[in-house]
């Protein structure tokens, strides 16, 4: 398990990320998307709080297959995976209420 930081996910990660039994919430964003910026800050804030989930960050451009694999077009885009199976997305900037509601739910 790995707590308190952003794991960055790129395609040569993606076992990794497919292998995880917790509960993963995997930030797909980029160097120009500044709502992925703001939503980062956030899931930085919250690793500390939620130690069982596995926060990681992914650029859209340096992970074309993550992309395709969880169907992520634009970003931001916040994925819920566990046990390699995407339980819930969300897209486009998002709060943290939103985040932490789904968290709680799945984790």
């Amino acid at each position: 398990m790995q707590g308190h930081q952003l794991s960055h996910i790129n395609d040569s990660k993606i076992a990794e990320l497919l292998t995880r039994s917790e509960l993963t919430l995997l930030l797909i964003t980029s160097t120009w998307d500044g709502h992925g910026v703001i939503m980062r800050t956030l899931l930085e804030g919250l690793t500390t709080r939620y130690g069982n989930v596995h926060f990681g960050v992914a650029d859209v451009e340096k992970s074309p297959r993550i992309c395709k694999i969880f169907n992520v077009t634009t970003p931001p885009g916040l994925l819920f995976v566990r046990d390699g199976e995407l339980i819930d997305r969300l897209q486009g900037a998002v709060g943290g209420r939103g985040i932490i509601e789904l968290i709680e739910r799945y984790s």
